[in-house]
């Protein structure tokens, strides 16, 4: 299955009414074509400059303003949820007589000029960081992505995840269970434990030494090594210089950045199936 990101990209932009005018070419109200400002984006997002530092034909103060567009009306957001509704409906729902194995992580990624959504992270020297949870398939798909602040503890959002999955890959068999979680120790809980249970999903999640549930729990440790896919996704997305350190300070504009940077890695997985 081929995705363009760059056409795809253009319609929903210029199928948003308000933004409507000022990108098609009858209503060409700008002297910069909608492709060069896509392409502008693209580059600032690997190259990680500041705005006032880009080189570009584009004056950083008006590339800064389409931008500031794209944020205000969630157009990254929505070309997101397109590729994954497209991969989904491809991949996973054609495959429903298979066992769906999702993985739950998440990442720190340090602040440098954010005011919010962030926290001190004592692991990392107590420095103010934001956290990026993810959720992925076997393959590496990011399914659910969410924020939360830095000194927030990885399991504050794995409810979300959870609903997530039961939205994106209903679990149809009631006898069966069709969805399995992978998770490191972070997140061995009781309460996880049980959500999952209620919900009818196997889970992976090796229990902490202290726990009671260590000395009966089994698993097949070949399996949980799949887990090093979600880490791998991780490396990859850090490699744009724009999302390996946040230097936006409004969090929305941060959360587009790495929102385009998904979309980059779901792109790619796409392609190589």
């Amino acid at each position: 299955m081929s995705f363009d990101l760059k056409t795809e990209l253009k319609k929903i932009i210029i199928g948003t009414k308000i933004l409507k005018n000022t990108y098609t070419r009858t209503y060409a109200n700008s002297k910069y074509s909608i492709d060069l400002i896509i392409d502008e984006i693209l580059y600032f997002l690997k190259s990680g400059v500041s705005w006032r530092m880009l080189r570009s034909t584009i004056n950083y103060k008006t590339l800064y303003w389409h931008y500031n567009k794209f944020v205000k009306y969630h157009i990254f957001l929505k070309l997101f949820q397109k590729i994954r509704r497209k991969y989904i409906n491809k991949y996973i729902i054609s495959q429903s007589n298979k066992l769906c194995d999702l993985l739950i992580d998440s990442t720190v990624i340090y602040n440098k000029g954010g005011i919010n959504k962030i926290g001190r992270n004592k692991f990392y020297k107590n420095k103010k960081a934001t956290k990026i949870s993810l959720m992925t398939d076997i393959n590496g798909f990011p399914l659910s992505i969410l924020f939360m602040k830095g000194n927030y503890h990885d399991n504050c959002v794995f409810n979300q995840h959870i609903r997530d999955a039961l939205v994106l890959v209903p679990n149809k068999t009631n006898h069966k269970k069709s969805i399995r979680i992978m998770a490191d120790k972070a997140y061995s809980s009781k309460e996880n434990y049980t959500l999952l249970e209620s919900n009818n999903m196997g889970h992976i999640i090796p229990p902490r030494k202290n726990m009671q549930l260590a000395q009966t729990y089994k698993y097949d440790k070949k399996e949980y090594s799949q887990r090093i896919k979600i880490e791998h996704i991780f490396s990859r997305i850090k490699a744009y210089k724009r999302i390996n350190m946040r230097y936006d300070k409004i969090f929305s504009h941060f959360r587009e950045f790495v929102l385009l940077g998904f979309i980059f890695v779901a792109n790619h997985i796409i392609n190589k199936m």
